[in-house]
């Protein structure tokens, strides 16, 4: 029997597993009855881990012990401007890795982001492996398109961390182009808007007759759910009118973690109603009193707040279009995912600069995980009935001498590409190059992203013309970006290396991944035990109903012919009650179940005495 694959959407603020069964996609409810974990992970006072939703109410209480919206820090290099602009955004500070990677602290841990995004993954793993009740490995997982190499490397390696085998990467806005042509059968040129908790993806598509060809990727690594939430605590610590309170709010954790939780509630309130009501208690002291912040955000005022993000979304989307070549009259479907796209001004926005409503029929919150469950199925089962035809999100090229980026690899060229170019030393007699490899649309090298630095040793110095040094970009089909540099003269290239990588070192990597690897399996240690137990509850409430059912029809005999005047009113009471229990058999909770069970067999006790 071949091992079921899964499609995961590890996204900034939700994240969620889908898989494929009988031929349409669907989403793994989760062992808690949900179909959507918050992408949160955290430990208790006493040292426990939580995940999803445990984590979001332990951030009421514990703010300081629990990570979230990691992975807008995927493959970034930690810089002390970043954890400065972080410092007032976040309840938990982010810290540098010896790698310079990013890595935050809860709890007395420091924790690299893709261990968090491991610990997310396992959860995941755990509901699929639930439900398939057998081992899964293998897994699609999506990254936002204008993921750069760095955090697509650092995706796959949360995955293996996490025990799961990458099939392939797979950018967001297609994997949910996937999930609504399957829906709706539609074929033509469709744009992609995802808008989630922190990132804005735009993608344009041409789909016929199962070819899915990218033609233009565009994007905001740093604009999405929170920055509109953002905003609203921003106003929230205005209306504190004491200056020296309106201080001490903005630099506790506690008082910021409320002010999030009350302005998402708020935020999505106000997509369906007109205004919402906010209140909250701030700073309390030993008697519990604090400061009480009561106002009412209404969706006039917050729209007004936010327009300048909506902005940002329509000018990412004409700038996409315009690289691209496309007109906005020549889009046959706007497809919306991710939360934020509910937002009434969003969708208004959207709405107005494409003259048409977006398609609907797909859930926004649940369409990139079932279109990579698609492609998952379609890699595992070889059908190719859908053929992927991605494209680079990000120009890549070289840093060379006087400052300038030679570029190699342009935006929007097809998936899997190669390209190789000839370069020399900048000077006579050099034994050793660097060559920067940087990602950006810039023509000078300083505006870029640097991936990383490609050092090639061992050259035979002489003139730079007799030192030819060819680099090779190779990316695949799933957006890894693989560089190779050779000394023509001589063939060496066994020195070469990237220098500039914020991934963990291969220690440290096996050592997270055997933690992951002891706790999934005492995770489904307990679980079974649980699931044992659970079992044995069920049963004896189903024993106990099925004896009384016997007692209530011998009791209801004896009643026919009793002088008694009362007699069938008891048969009649204790029907009622085998009623009841049998409700709470199919759908009260373990707790319910286990009450009814022993009530049951202490009223079977005195019906039998």
């Amino acid at each position: 029997m071949t091992e079921p694959s899964i499609g995961i959407d590890l996204g900034t603020t939700n994240s969620a597993a889908a898989t494929v069964v009988d031929g349409t996609p669907r989403i793994v409810e989760r062992r808690t009855g949900h179909r959507l974990l918050p992408s949160m992970v955290g430990f208790t006072p006493g040292g426990e881990r939580v995940v999803g939703e445990g984590a979001r109410f332990l951030a009421e209480t514990h703010p300081e012990n629990v990570a979230y919206a990691t992975k807008r820090f995927m493959g970034q290099r930690w810089t002390p401007e970043l954890a400065s602009r972080m410092r007032n955004v976040l309840p938990f500070p982010i810290v540098a890795g010896p790698r310079d990677d990013v890595r935050v602290k809860i709890a007395g841990r420091v924790l690299p982001v893709v261990q968090v995004a491991a610990m997310i993954l396992s959860e995941l793993r755990l509901d699929a492996e639930a439900f398939f009740d057998r081992p899964i490995t293998r897994a699609v997982l999506t990254v936002p398109a204008n993921f750069n190499d760095a955090q697509r490397q650092a995706t796959q390696e949360a995955a293996r961390i996490a025990g799961l085998d990458t099939l392939r990467l797979l950018n967001e806005p297609t994997a949910a182009a996937l999930a609504y042509g399957l829906a709706s059968g539609f074929e033509g040129r469709a744009i992609i808007l995802d808008l989630g908790g922190g990132t804005f993806d735009v993608s344009l598509l041409e789909m016929n007759q199962g070819v899915f060809e990218v033609k233009g990727t565009g994007g905001d690594p740093f604009l999405g759910g929170e920055d509109f939430d953002q905003l609203i605590v921003k106003w929230l610590l205005e209306q504190i009118k004491d200056p020296a309170l309106r201080e001490r709010a903005t630099y506790d954790r506690n008082a910021l973690q409320k002010l999030r939780v009350v302005a998402e509630h708020a935020k999505c309130a106000v997509s369906t109603l007109e205004e919402a009501p906010i209140a909250a208690v701030l700073l309390p002291d030993v008697q519990g009193e604090g400061y009480k912040l009561e106002t009412t955000l209404t969706r006039t005022f917050l729209e007004q707040l936010v327009e300048p993000l909506a902005q940002r979304c329509v000018d990412i989307i004409d700038r996409t279009l315009a690289e691209a070549k496309v007109q906005a009259s020549s889009i046959n479907a706007v497809l919306l995912v991710g939360g934020m796209t509910r937002m009434p001004l969003v969708r208004r926005r959207i709405t107005e600069r494409f003259g048409k409503e977006p398609v609907t029929g797909v859930s926004p919150d649940e369409a990139v995980a079932l279109g990579a469950a698609v492609q998952a199925n379609e890699l595992s089962a070889k059908k190719g009935n859908v053929v992927l035809l991605d494209v680079v999100s990000n120009t890549l090229g070289v840093g060379v001498a006087g400052g300038v980026c030679k570029q190699l690899l342009r935006k929007s060229t097809q998936l899997p590409c190669q390209v190789t170019e000839i370069f020399h030393p900048s000077r006579e007699g050099q034994t050793v190059v660097r060559i920067p490899v940087l990602q950006g649309e810039s023509l000078r090298s300083t505006e870029n992203f640097l991936l990383g630095e490609l050092t090639l040793e061992g050259l035979k110095a002489g003139r730079r013309a007799e030192t030819p040094i060819a680099v090779t970009f190779e990316m695949g089909t799933d957006g890894v970006l693989s560089v190779r540099a050779r000394d023509e003269a001589s063939g060496h290239a066994e020195s070469a290396r990237i220098l500039a990588r914020t991934d963990l070192q291969a220690s440290e990597a096996a050592h997270y991944a055997q933690e992951e690897s002891e706790h999934l399996t005492t995770a489904e240690r307990i679980e079974q035990d649980v699931r044992t137990k659970n079992v044995a509850i069920h049963g004896k409430l189903h024993e106990a109903i099925v004896r009384l059912r016997g007692v209530h029809k011998d009791l209801g005999v004896a009643a026919a012919e009793s002088p008694l005047p009362n007699a069938m009113q008891i048969v009649d009471a204790l029907g009622q009650r085998l009623v009841e229990a049998e409700k709470v058999e199919r759908e009260g909770s373990l707790e319910d179940v286990e009450a009814c069970g022993r009530a049951l067999s202490q009223l079977e006790r005195q019906l039998m005495g």
